[in-house]
């Protein structure tokens, strides 16, 4: 079975992590440090501070700019169940927004009271930021690209299947010096003169010493993610799917739309393929409301493998099979 994600990992990897396990320093430290400076660096922030997953670096940013009860954040519908758990958490209003064809954002379905917008770049494709909103650039599937240098926070998670990983993890990317402290302050609690509420949000040294190596190697995974998705699109150009859409695409997942979706990802499993729906269930399935671009993705998409690891027999294998499914 062609398993839908997979971490690419060597011996870069195993090294970096053997080594920080033999220090005997387990914990945030030295390690912790680089990889927020490294990674700042290369998204093109000044500041980054490192949490132990994405959504806790969502929430650590919804802490800091100053979102509190009932107050209204609106993000696309068609996304994870994490934004709608940070803003939750935050015990904030989530407004829900459609999307467009390329699955972000439609900037037009964003009521004009609504203050702060999470804008995720979806699949890899960069979407267009709101203006006179503050953002919360949500990169965790297109970091590597161009994305999360315009607003005034960003997020990326370093889950096991995303572009850049560490098991578990996220940071927080921002320009703003007094953010980031507060950020710092805010994701642990103990050894403090004052109270006010905190969280339990640190990386570990272990984690960030993988980062590190995969940060270096991400460039590359971007590359051979984008010629995988040129030949995909250039085998099914003529088949009746609707291929991926968007700016400066990264390709973290190569969706197409199919009317026959489901027969297709029944068809693939059978051909030892694993592809599946890149979103398991918008966030208007769960709230309520009428989003029918959201609901209409939601019905049609399939996540096609892509990711470094494939081998080209692989690759050739997925290619041929969708082609004869559709005859």
């Amino acid at each position: 079975m062609i398993p839908h994600s997979k971490p690419c990992l060597g011996h870069e990897e195993t090294e970096a992590v053997a080594r920080v396990l033999q220090s005997g320093y387990l914990s945030q430290g030295n390690e912790v440090a680089a990889f927020e400076e490294e990674c700042a660096a290369f998204v093109g922030r000044r500041y980054g501070v490192a949490v132990n997953s994405g959504t806790a670096a969502l929430h650590l940013a919804l802490v800091v700019l100053g979102v509190g009860k009932d107050d209204p954040v609106a993000f696309p519908s068609y996304v994870c169940a994490a934004l709608l758990q940070a803003v939750s958490w935050q015990q904030a209003r989530p407004v829900l927004c459609d999307i467009g064809p390329d699955f972000n954002l439609l900037a037009e379905t964003i009521p004009a009271e609504c203050p702060t917008v999470i804008v995720p770049h979806l699949f890899g494709a960069r979407a267009p930021l709101p203006e006179g909103k503050v953002v919360i650039e949500d990169i965790a599937q297109s970091i590597g690209g161009s994305t999360g240098r315009a607003s005034q926070m960003a997020i990326v998670s370093f889950y096991a299947t995303k572009l850049l990983s560490t098991g578990e993890g996220g940071m927080l990317l921002t320009d703003d010096a007094a953010l980031a402290e507060e950020a710092r302050d805010r994701r642990e609690y103990d050894n403090r003169d004052d109270f006010t509420i905190r969280y339990a949000y640190k990386m570990t040294d272990f984690q960030a010493a993988l980062g590190r190596v995969q940060l270096i190697r991400l460039p590359g995974f971007v590359q051979r993610r984008r010629e995988i998705a040129q030949a995909y699109s250039e085998a099914w150009k003529d088949l009746p799917v609707r291929l991926p859409q968007g700016k400066d695409h990264v390709f973290f997942r190569y969706v197409i739309a199919a009317k026959d979706r489901d027969r297709l990802e029944t068809y693939l499993r059978n051909e030892g393929i694993e592809a599946k729906r890149p979103v398991y269930r918008p966030v208007h399935q769960y709230l309520g409301g009428f989003f029918p671009n959201s609901e209409h993705a939601h019905l049609e998409s399939l996540s096609i493998p892509i990711y470094p690891a494939l081998i080209s027999n692989e690759i050739q294998n997925m290619i041929k099979s969708v082609i004869k499914f559709f005859g």
